[in-house]
């Protein structure tokens, strides 16, 4: 048998977000390559910071937004600087 978030009572805390300019924007979905933002507005090409949280557990990296963020788009590409 399987066990689940819903086996075990447990499921994690997870939040997302994508610091850019002094704007704190929410991540819907992180793929490797790219950020689907929950309400995303227009802005040029700039670098930015992915926070990743996990029951608290912070992770942190710089990534370069090449095209910005079109608002109609629904994927912004990132390229994360390693």
């Amino acid at each position: 048998m399987k066990s689940n978030a819903t086996d075990n009572g447990y499921s994690a805390d997870v939040r997302i977000h994508l610091n850019v300019n002094g704007y704190v924007l929410r991540v819907g979905q992180l793929g490797p390559d790219f950020v689907i933002l929950r309400d995303p507005p227009n802005h040029p090409p700039s670098k930015g910071e992915i926070v990743l949280s996990i029951d608290g557990e912070e992770s942190r990296w710089i990534v370069h937004l090449p095209n910005g963020i079109i608002a109609d788009q629904p994927e912004t590409p990132i390229i994360s600087e390693e």
